[in-house]
Formats: C-alpha cells, structure tokens, sequence
C-alpha cells in the first residue's frame, strides 16, 4: 500500500532549501561520510582522486572530526607538489586540522601517490652545501592538531620506484602517514595507526612530530621507503607494536636517503620533547641504515622482543645494527642478526645514566657489540652472544674498551672457523671495563671432526678491567689475566649441555621464534646453577 506524502510546513521547506545550499548533502547521517558516494571518488586505479580526499579532509577538519569511510579499492591520487620556483602549482598534502574524534576505515584499499616526476636541483639554501628540489609527493594523511584517532586497514603507495632525482639532492616532504604538529597549539593525541601499509615514499614511511602524547603504531609494515621506515622527532608515550620495518633504501634507481634506517628514534626539538617510546614485537630486517637508531637527546626507549636483522643476515658492522644512544634506554629479550653500537663520536654521553642490554640472542660474523673510546655507562648482562660461520678474522668479538662498562653472566660462542685461519690469536677484548663477572666462554666446534679440532683456540684479552671475577670456560682457552680463570674450567658435559641448543647453531631465522629465546634461558638458568655451584 502506497503511502500519502507526509506534510511539510512552508517555514521548514524554507530552512531545508537554505541548509542545502550551505554544505554538501552526504548520504548517512550528520558525522559519518563515504568518500565515494559523498565526494565522488572513484576508486579506478587511474581516475585523479586528489579533490576527492581533499574535499573529504577540509569538511572533516571544518566539522571537528567525524568517521571517513574508504570503500574497498583503489584510488589514485594524480597530483603532486610543486613547492616553488615558476612551476609551483599550490597543490598540498591531505590535510586533517584540529579534528577531535576522527575515524578514516579504509577497508584494505589502497591508495597511490604520483611518483612519476624528476626531483631536480632547483634551489639552495645560503650557508648549506645542499641542494632542494621543489618536487614532492602528496601525503594521503597529515594529521595536525588531532585527538582521539584511529587510522586503518590502508595500504600507501608512495612510486618512488618511478620517480628520479638528480645527484646531490637531498630527501623531499614525502610521507605515507604524517603527525604534524608545527604551532605550539597544535596538539596530537590518543592516535591509533593500525594495519596501515607505506611503501615506496622518497622519504618516510610513518613520521611522529607531536606536542601531544600516546601515539600507537600496531600491526603496520613499512618497507622500500627512500630514507626511513619511521620517524620519530618528537611526542611523549609513543608505542610502536606488532610492526615491520624493512628494506629502507631499497627503492630502484631512485636509491635513498641517510640515515636510511627501520626505525629512527631523533628528538629534533630540545631536551625533554621525545621521551617514553616503546618499541615491541617488531621486525626490522634489510635497511640500509641502522636498523634501528636512537639520539642522545631523545629518553626511556625501550626496545623489547624484537626481530633485528642487517642487510647481511649478520656479516655487517654494527653501524648496520643498533644504534643505541638514547638516555634511560633498554634493549631486551630480542634476537639480532647484526651488531650493537653503544657509542659514537657524535653522541658522546659522559653522565650517570645507565644503558641497559641485557637478555638478548646475538648472532655475528663481525663485532657482536662495540663499546669503546667514549665510556659511555653501559650494563651488558646475561646475553648469549654468538659468532656465525665465516666470520671476519680481522675483528674482535665482542670490541669492547670502556671504563664505565659492566659485562656479567654473558654466554659468548665463538665458530671454529675464526680459528682455521688464524689460530692462537686474540678472539674478544673485554678491556679495561668497570666489571666482568659469571661470563663463559665457549667454541663451538661442532661442524669440525674432533681430530682436527685445536686444543688451545680460545683467546679473551681482559688487561686492565677491574673486578674481573669467575670467568668460565672449556679446557684450552684463554685469558690475559689468568688467575681469573683456575677455578673457571668448564666439564665437557657443561660445554656440551650449553652447545647442543638448537638456537646455537640456527645461523637463518626470519622473525622472532620463541622456541629459541625459551631455549636461551634455559641456557642462562643453566648457567646460573654452574656460577652458583661451591668451588
């Protein structure tokens, strides 16, 4: 049965026509809009999207936030920013301003910027040796001055694979999610990113520059970016979870950027606005930089049950590592592939504070860890450090010279092959360090027929550290301060209790098994029992 028109006063006839006319007519209720049925997107691959999300963005922003739906596809965004110079075109980033409660669901769509340009030497700043270009990709999502966020289920395609640059030229302003506070006033908080994809940006994948705090990353993958997988300048309680960093640098002819990292923890701002950053369950493998690195300047980062791999599966300095520089900072219950670097010239800290590492799987063919020069106050405890197969002869392993350093209840594993080409030769420096106690030191002879297995292999330079006691180790090794070692000797059952671990000799992994760090500390409690055992 067909229904009467219901009656409508002239007087709200009138205020409906005056209303329409204000602000679009959006197809669900008052808040919540779809991006293509109230902004005409076309989700295509090929049609030009940018008025689209930048229409969705101002309306948003106008309304103090509000719920973006993505239907499922994907969009193409055909602009891109000309800065400067004769050709500047006014085109920006995807703006979201000062929006309380903002949604954006994107439905596993996905979402690629034009690449497809030369970024060439257009300008220079005087005083600089650097040259800028005035070309750079549209971020699909700034978020300047926003509370209470949830960004997710979007992939973000940044085609630096199509783009060119000229030699010299440093990175552009081109970021896949970007958390801009630039204004003292513009405050981000309580934002949530969440199985979010960005790759193939000319600069960054993620960066946080925030006045506000509690930022999360979760469940989201960076990877072929040009300079950086993440960035973090500035915020406070920032919580990277579950996430993936690889591949920085690996981007085509285009190449890449320094510092080229998975991660990058950088207080750009001053002392105090970069603190609080909690780095869990992550993959960082394959950057051309650091894997993961963090400035003196910035505070309390924690990096815990961690996946670290350098682009050589372990055979790369630790500059292609950890570098670990940050105050108040912990590197914990993670398995690395590369070495730690636990100072640097241009990060010399002289303070009280101590760096912790400690519980860690440390597989290398190179440093395993390199404290030296700056005596930076460092706790090196309980890890199981262990060479790889083909190391570098040339290096010892761990390096480490640092007066303010405590090594204790550290498991090291050197491979015999360091020792066919250069037996009877000095393999690790635990020189002129604080403390060095409960340590082991073991050779894995395991691939070698016991015939051809050296007696005496083992060489540990110890000279000038204080309180050097209970070093631990097989029949045949040595130290340069023997008297350390005479109540030390490891039975062959002990050697073999330790090295018959399948961790040991797991030389490939490509994440986090926690069969192995399980495995570790049985090794460690192992360990323990031996230290406490009455001579």
């Amino acid at each position: 049965m067909k229904r009467k028109p219901a009656f409508i006063p002239v007087c709200i006839l009138f205020l409906l026509i005056i209303s329409c006319r204000q602000q679009p007519v959006f197809s669900q209720k008052t808040g919540v809009y779809d991006l293509v049925k109230d902004f005409k997107a076309r989700p295509d691959n090929k049609t030009d999207n940018y008025p689209a999300f930048v229409k969705a963005a101002e309306v948003i922003s106008r309304a103090g936030g509000g719920v973006l739906n993505i239907p499922k596809g994907n969009y193409y965004i055909a602009g891109y920013k000309i800065i400067g110079g004769d050709k500047k075109n006014g085109i920006d980033d995807i703006i979201f301003k000062n929006c309380n409660n903002l949604t954006i669901i994107g439905n596993n769509s996905t979402i690629r910027v034009n690449g497809s340009f030369s970024r060439n030497k257009d300008t220079r700043i005087k005083g600089l040796p650097y040259e800028y270009a005035y070309t750079h990709t549209v971020c699909p999502f700034k978020l300047v001055g926003c509370k209470n966020v949830l960004l997710k289920d979007i992939s973000l395609y940044g085609e630096v694979d199509r783009m060119r640059k000229q030699e010299g030229v440093v990175e552009g302003i081109s970021y896949g999610v970007f958390i801009a506070d630039e204004e003292p006033a513009e405050i981000s908080s309580n934002i949530v990113l969440q199985n979010i994809t960005a790759h193939h940006f000319a600069a960054d994948g993620f960066i946080i520059k925030s006045n506000g705090s509690g930022i999360t990353i979760s469940n989201c993958r960076s990877y072929c970016n040009a300079r950086q997988g993440l960035s973090i300048v500035k915020g406070s309680d920032i919580k990277v979870l579950n996430s993936s960093f690889d591949s920085t640098g690996k981007t085509g002819a285009y190449g890449w950027h320094a510092p080229g990292a998975g991660i990058d923890v950088e207080n750009e701002f001053g002392p105090g606005l970069l603190k609080n950053v909690l780095i869990r369950n992550c993959n960082l493998r394959g950057n051309s930089g650091f894997q993961v690195v963090t400035t003196l300047s910035s505070e309390n980062v924690t990096i815990d049950s961690c996946f670290i791999s350098d682009p050589t599966g372990g055979y790369s300095d630790a500059l292609k590592g950890v570098g670990m520089y940050s105050l108040n900072s912990t590197l914990s219950n993670s398995v690395l592939f590369a070495g730690i670097q636990v100072d640097l010239a241009d990060q010399i800290y002289k303070g009280p504070v101590t760096q912790q590492i400690s519980k860690n799987i440390i597989y290398s063919g190179d440093r395993l860890i390199v404290s030296s020069d700056f005596s930076r106050p460092v706790d090196i405890t309980d890890n199981i450090l262990v060479m790889l197969p083909k190391p570098r002869t040339d290096a010892y392993s761990p390096y480490i010279q640092n007066t303010n350093c405590v090594f204790n209840r550290n498991i090291v594993v050197v491979h015999a092959d360091r020792f066919k080409k250069e037996p009877h030769k000095i393999t690790a420096l635990v020189q002129f360090v604080k403390e060095a106690a409960d340590d082991f030191w073991l050779v894995n002879w395991s691939d070698v027929p016991l015939e051809k297995q050296n007696g005496f292999s083992f060489f540990t330079a110890m000279n000038d550290s204080r309180n050097t006691r209970n070093q631990f180790c097989a029949p045949g090794a040595r130290v340069s301060r023997t008297e350390f070692f005479k109540t030390g000797i490891l039975s062959a059952t002990q050697v073999n209790e330790i090295l018959s671990k399948e961790f040991i000799t797991a030389y490939r992994q490509n994440g986090l098994n926690k069969k192995f760090l399980m495995q570790a500390n049985e090794v460690r409690n192992y360990a323990k029992a031996i230290i406490a055992t009455p001579k």
